[in-house]
Protein backbone atom coordinates (compact mmCIF):
# COMPACT_ATOMS: atom_id res chain seq x y z
CA UNK A 1 0.00 0.00 0.00
CA UNK A 2 1.16 3.36 -0.56
CA UNK A 3 0.12 6.82 -0.07
CA UNK A 4 -1.07 10.00 -1.56
CA UNK A 5 2.08 12.20 -3.18
CA UNK A 6 -0.01 14.90 -5.04
CA UNK A 7 0.61 18.01 -3.55
CA UNK A 8 -11.11 15.23 21.78
CA UNK A 9 -12.11 15.83 24.42
CA UNK A 10 -14.44 14.48 27.30
CA UNK A 11 -15.25 15.03 31.34
CA UNK A 12 -13.82 11.99 32.74
CA UNK A 13 -11.06 13.28 33.17
CA UNK A 14 -10.26 16.02 35.21
CA UNK A 15 -8.36 17.99 33.25
CA UNK A 16 -10.27 16.88 29.78
CA UNK A 17 -12.01 19.80 27.86
CA UNK A 18 -15.49 20.04 26.24
CA UNK A 19 -14.27 19.81 22.76
CA UNK A 20 -11.54 19.84 20.13
CA UNK A 21 -11.34 23.41 20.05
CA UNK A 22 -10.66 23.78 23.30
CA UNK A 23 -7.02 22.66 23.27
CA UNK A 24 -6.13 26.02 21.87
CA UNK A 25 -7.82 27.33 24.94
CA UNK A 26 -6.36 26.37 28.00
CA UNK A 27 -6.07 28.54 31.72
CA UNK A 28 -3.77 31.89 30.39
CA UNK A 29 -4.54 30.79 26.83
CA UNK A 30 -1.84 28.92 26.15
CA UNK A 31 -2.07 25.87 23.74
CA UNK A 32 -2.07 22.36 25.22
CA UNK A 33 0.72 20.52 23.82
CA UNK A 34 -0.18 17.54 21.25
CA UNK A 35 3.04 15.88 21.15
CA UNK A 36 4.42 14.39 24.78
CA UNK A 37 1.12 13.03 25.78
CA UNK A 38 1.04 9.07 26.80
CA UNK A 39 -0.67 8.02 23.38
CA UNK A 40 -2.17 5.07 21.74
CA UNK A 41 -1.78 5.70 17.99
CA UNK A 42 -3.04 3.43 14.95
CA UNK A 43 -1.32 3.74 11.89
CA UNK A 44 -2.19 2.34 8.77
CA UNK A 45 0.54 1.78 5.63
CA UNK A 46 3.04 2.14 8.02
CA UNK A 47 5.33 -0.23 6.36
CA UNK A 48 7.05 2.31 4.12
CA UNK A 49 7.53 5.70 2.58
CA UNK A 50 5.43 8.33 4.56
CA UNK A 51 3.93 6.11 6.64
CA UNK A 52 7.27 4.77 8.05
CA UNK A 53 8.22 8.23 7.94
CA UNK A 54 5.34 9.70 10.32
CA UNK A 55 5.51 6.26 12.40
CA UNK A 56 9.30 7.26 13.58
CA UNK A 57 8.98 10.97 14.30
CA UNK A 58 5.41 10.60 15.69
CA UNK A 59 7.00 7.71 18.00
CA UNK A 60 9.74 9.53 18.94
CA UNK A 61 7.39 12.44 20.50
CA UNK A 62 4.80 10.35 22.26
CA UNK A 63 5.03 10.50 25.69
CA UNK A 64 6.90 7.37 27.46
CA UNK A 65 4.56 3.87 28.18
CA UNK A 66 2.42 5.30 24.60
CA UNK A 67 1.96 2.37 22.53
CA UNK A 68 1.97 2.74 18.14
CA UNK A 69 0.47 0.02 16.23
CA UNK A 70 1.06 -0.50 12.54
CA UNK A 71 -1.09 -1.66 9.86
CA UNK A 72 0.29 -2.51 6.85
CA UNK A 73 0.52 -6.08 4.71
CA UNK A 74 4.28 -5.93 4.36
CA UNK A 75 5.42 -7.87 7.47
CA UNK A 76 9.22 -7.50 7.27
CA UNK A 77 8.45 -3.71 6.25
CA UNK A 78 6.46 -3.41 9.22
CA UNK A 79 9.22 -4.91 11.49
CA UNK A 80 11.77 -2.95 9.63
CA UNK A 81 9.99 -0.04 10.57
CA UNK A 82 9.37 -0.72 13.75
CA UNK A 83 13.21 -1.49 14.35
CA UNK A 84 13.67 2.36 13.85
CA UNK A 85 11.10 3.59 15.94
CA UNK A 86 12.25 2.19 19.00
CA UNK A 87 15.33 3.21 18.23
CA UNK A 88 14.26 7.05 17.92
CA UNK A 89 12.19 6.31 21.47
CA UNK A 90 12.73 2.76 23.26
CA UNK A 91 10.19 4.30 26.00
CA UNK A 92 7.25 3.20 23.63
CA UNK A 93 5.56 0.19 23.07
CA UNK A 94 5.43 -0.67 18.77
CA UNK A 95 2.72 -3.32 18.15
CA UNK A 96 3.20 -5.21 14.34
CA UNK A 97 -0.44 -6.63 12.98
CA UNK A 98 0.37 -7.66 8.76
CA UNK A 99 -3.31 -6.62 7.87
CA UNK A 100 -4.55 -6.73 4.19
CA UNK A 101 -7.05 -3.55 4.90
CA UNK A 102 -9.24 -4.53 1.62
CA UNK A 103 -10.31 -8.08 3.19
CA UNK A 104 -10.74 -6.40 6.71
CA UNK A 105 -13.96 -6.26 8.16
CA UNK A 106 -16.12 -4.72 11.45
CA UNK A 107 -14.99 -7.97 13.60
CA UNK A 108 -11.29 -8.16 12.15
CA UNK A 109 -10.38 -4.22 12.43
CA UNK A 110 -11.67 -4.54 16.08
CA UNK A 111 -10.01 -7.93 17.06
CA UNK A 112 -7.02 -5.92 15.40
CA UNK A 113 -6.71 -3.17 18.11
CA UNK A 114 -8.18 -5.22 20.81
CA UNK A 115 -4.77 -7.02 20.41
CA UNK A 116 -2.98 -3.86 20.13
CA UNK A 117 -3.74 -2.99 23.64
CA UNK A 118 -3.56 -6.47 24.45
CA UNK A 119 0.17 -6.86 23.30
CA UNK A 120 0.89 -3.94 25.34
CA UNK A 121 -0.88 -5.00 28.54
CA UNK A 122 -2.93 -1.97 28.17
CA UNK A 123 -6.48 -0.44 28.07
CA UNK A 124 -8.26 2.33 26.52
CA UNK A 125 -8.21 4.79 29.87
CA UNK A 126 -4.72 4.62 30.62
CA UNK A 127 -4.07 6.73 27.75
CA UNK A 128 -4.28 10.96 27.34
CA UNK A 129 -4.69 10.55 23.31
CA UNK A 130 -6.07 8.39 21.06
CA UNK A 131 -5.09 8.97 17.85
CA UNK A 132 -5.38 7.16 14.72
CA UNK A 133 -3.72 8.14 11.23
CA UNK A 134 -5.44 7.05 7.77
CA UNK A 135 -2.32 6.66 5.87
CA UNK A 136 -2.84 3.91 3.96
CA UNK A 137 -4.44 3.85 0.33
CA UNK A 138 -3.53 2.70 -3.49
CA UNK A 139 -3.30 4.39 -6.96
CA UNK A 140 -5.79 2.84 -8.86
CA UNK A 141 -5.62 1.98 -12.34
CA UNK A 142 -3.70 5.40 -14.25
CA UNK A 143 -4.26 3.99 -17.80
CA UNK A 144 -7.47 4.66 -18.92
CA UNK A 145 -9.53 7.48 -18.74
CA UNK A 146 -12.93 7.17 -16.33
CA UNK A 147 -14.79 7.06 -19.82
CA UNK A 148 -13.13 3.70 -20.06
CA UNK A 149 -13.22 2.00 -16.39
CA UNK A 150 -16.32 0.10 -16.86
CA UNK A 151 -14.72 -3.08 -14.73
CA UNK A 152 -17.22 -3.42 -11.97
CA UNK A 153 -15.15 -6.03 -10.10
CA UNK A 154 -12.02 -3.62 -10.19
CA UNK A 155 -13.61 -0.32 -9.28
CA UNK A 156 -15.08 -2.84 -5.90
CA UNK A 157 -11.92 -3.89 -4.84
CA UNK A 158 -10.35 -0.32 -5.36
CA UNK A 159 -13.27 1.50 -3.32
CA UNK A 160 -13.20 -1.42 -0.70
CA UNK A 161 -9.67 -0.36 0.26
CA UNK A 162 -9.32 3.16 -0.55
CA UNK A 163 -13.09 4.47 1.09
CA UNK A 164 -15.02 1.31 2.65
CA UNK A 165 -12.00 -0.13 4.65
CA UNK A 166 -11.46 3.37 5.94
CA UNK A 167 -14.58 3.88 7.15
CA UNK A 168 -14.89 0.53 8.97
CA UNK A 169 -11.38 1.02 10.84
CA UNK A 170 -12.38 4.38 12.26
CA UNK A 171 -16.12 3.23 13.46
CA UNK A 172 -13.92 0.31 15.30
CA UNK A 173 -11.31 2.68 16.50
CA UNK A 174 -14.18 5.33 17.88
CA UNK A 175 -15.95 2.16 19.32
CA UNK A 176 -13.10 1.11 21.63
CA UNK A 177 -11.71 4.70 22.56
CA UNK A 178 -15.71 6.72 22.33
CA UNK A 179 -16.21 9.75 23.94
CA UNK A 180 -15.02 10.16 27.83
CA UNK A 181 -12.98 7.52 27.33
CA UNK A 182 -9.75 9.71 26.94
CA UNK A 183 -8.96 13.64 26.85
CA UNK A 184 -8.20 13.79 23.23
CA UNK A 185 -9.31 11.91 20.02
CA UNK A 186 -7.15 12.90 17.13
CA UNK A 187 -7.96 11.60 13.54
CA UNK A 188 -5.59 12.40 10.75
CA UNK A 189 -7.08 11.42 6.91
CA UNK A 190 -3.83 11.58 4.53
CA UNK A 191 -5.12 13.41 1.40
CA UNK A 192 -4.23 14.89 -2.01
CA UNK A 193 -4.84 17.77 -4.05
CA UNK A 194 -6.62 14.91 -6.31
CA UNK A 195 -9.61 15.15 -3.57
CA UNK A 196 -10.54 18.62 -4.94
CA UNK A 197 -9.12 19.04 -7.96
CA UNK A 198 -9.05 17.05 -11.60
CA UNK A 199 -5.75 15.21 -13.09
CA UNK A 200 -6.01 13.54 -16.51
CA UNK A 201 -5.80 9.40 -15.87
CA UNK A 202 -6.39 9.74 -12.25
CA UNK A 203 -9.93 9.29 -11.93
CA UNK A 204 -9.63 6.41 -9.51
CA UNK A 205 -7.25 8.13 -7.10
CA UNK A 206 -9.44 11.35 -7.36
CA UNK A 207 -12.71 9.79 -6.57
CA UNK A 208 -11.40 7.99 -3.23
CA UNK A 209 -9.80 11.30 -2.01
CA UNK A 210 -12.85 13.23 -2.59
CA UNK A 211 -14.77 10.79 -1.19
CA UNK A 212 -12.71 9.96 2.09
CA UNK A 213 -12.66 13.83 2.95
CA UNK A 214 -15.96 14.38 3.12
CA UNK A 215 -16.57 11.62 4.84
CA UNK A 216 -14.56 12.87 7.36
CA UNK A 217 -15.75 16.50 7.50
CA UNK A 218 -19.13 14.79 8.08
CA UNK A 219 -17.43 12.96 10.98
CA UNK A 220 -16.12 16.12 12.75
CA UNK A 221 -19.45 17.47 12.46
CA UNK A 222 -21.53 14.53 14.19
CA UNK A 223 -18.79 14.54 16.58
CA UNK A 224 -17.79 17.51 17.93
CA UNK A 225 -15.56 16.00 20.66
CA UNK A 226 -13.26 14.60 17.83
CA UNK A 227 -10.52 16.74 16.85
CA UNK A 228 -10.39 15.90 12.58
CA UNK A 229 -7.62 16.67 9.90
CA UNK A 230 -7.33 15.91 6.37
CA UNK A 231 -3.80 16.66 5.76
CA UNK A 232 -2.42 16.82 1.93
CA UNK A 233 1.47 16.13 1.86
CA UNK A 234 2.36 17.59 -1.26
CA UNK A 235 3.78 15.90 -4.02
CA UNK A 236 5.69 13.64 -2.23
CA UNK A 237 8.90 10.89 -3.83
CA UNK A 238 7.48 7.73 -3.00
CA UNK A 239 7.07 4.74 -4.80
CA UNK A 240 3.68 6.46 -6.22
CA UNK A 241 5.50 9.14 -7.79
CA UNK A 242 7.45 6.38 -9.86
CA UNK A 243 4.24 4.88 -10.42
CA UNK A 244 2.72 7.57 -11.63
CA UNK A 245 5.51 8.60 -14.32
CA UNK A 246 5.75 4.76 -15.50
CA UNK A 247 1.88 4.19 -16.02
CA UNK A 248 0.13 7.70 -16.76
CA UNK A 249 -1.55 8.08 -20.04
CA UNK A 250 -0.85 11.89 -19.28
CA UNK A 251 2.63 13.27 -20.73
CA UNK A 252 2.18 16.46 -18.86
CA UNK A 253 1.70 14.98 -15.52
CA UNK A 254 4.53 12.53 -15.99
CA UNK A 255 7.27 15.36 -17.04
CA UNK A 256 5.83 17.23 -13.90
CA UNK A 257 7.21 14.45 -11.67
CA UNK A 258 10.05 13.96 -13.60
CA UNK A 259 11.03 17.16 -13.60
CA UNK A 260 10.60 17.60 -9.79
CA UNK A 261 13.11 14.89 -9.42
CA UNK A 262 15.42 16.24 -11.88
CA UNK A 263 15.70 19.36 -10.33
CA UNK A 264 15.24 17.99 -6.13
CA UNK A 265 12.13 20.56 -5.63
CA UNK A 266 9.76 17.38 -4.82
CA UNK A 267 8.57 17.34 -1.07
CA UNK A 268 10.59 14.28 0.58
CA UNK A 269 9.40 12.20 3.49
CA UNK A 270 10.84 14.24 6.40
CA UNK A 271 9.93 17.73 4.94
CA UNK A 272 6.31 16.72 4.79
CA UNK A 273 6.35 14.68 8.00
CA UNK A 274 7.91 17.43 9.71
CA UNK A 275 4.89 19.75 8.75
CA UNK A 276 2.00 17.80 9.66
CA UNK A 277 3.54 17.75 12.99
CA UNK A 278 3.83 21.41 13.36
CA UNK A 279 0.10 21.31 12.13
CA UNK A 280 -0.61 19.17 14.71
CA UNK A 281 1.60 21.26 17.53
CA UNK A 282 -0.12 24.40 16.18
CA UNK A 283 -3.97 23.93 16.21
CA UNK A 284 -5.29 26.45 13.97
CA UNK A 285 -7.39 24.54 12.22
CA UNK A 286 -11.01 23.87 12.39
CA UNK A 287 -12.19 20.05 13.18
CA UNK A 288 -13.27 18.44 9.60
CA UNK A 289 -10.37 21.04 8.06
CA UNK A 290 -8.14 20.43 5.01
CA UNK A 291 -4.50 21.77 5.49
CA UNK A 292 -2.18 21.46 2.51
CA UNK A 293 1.81 20.84 3.09
CA UNK A 294 2.15 24.21 1.14
CA UNK A 295 -0.65 26.20 3.04
CA UNK A 296 0.25 28.94 5.41
CA UNK A 297 -0.98 29.96 8.58
CA UNK A 298 -1.26 26.76 9.76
Amino acid sequence: MVTGVFDNFVPVHPHASPDAASRTNMPGGTLQPFWGQKTFCVLTGGSQGIGRRFAIEFGRKFGKESVLLLLARNAQGLQETRAKVLEANPDITVVCIPTDLAKGGAELFRSVIINGLGEAKAAPGDFQLAFIVHNAGSLGNVGPGVAEMNDSEEWSEFLTLNITSTAVLNSEFLKVFPENSVPNRTVINITSLCAIQPFISMGQYCVSKAAREMFFKVLAEENPSLDVLSYSPGPVDTDMTVSIINNTRDAKARQIFIDMKEKKTIVTCEQTTERVMQVLSNKKYKSGQRVDYFDEGY
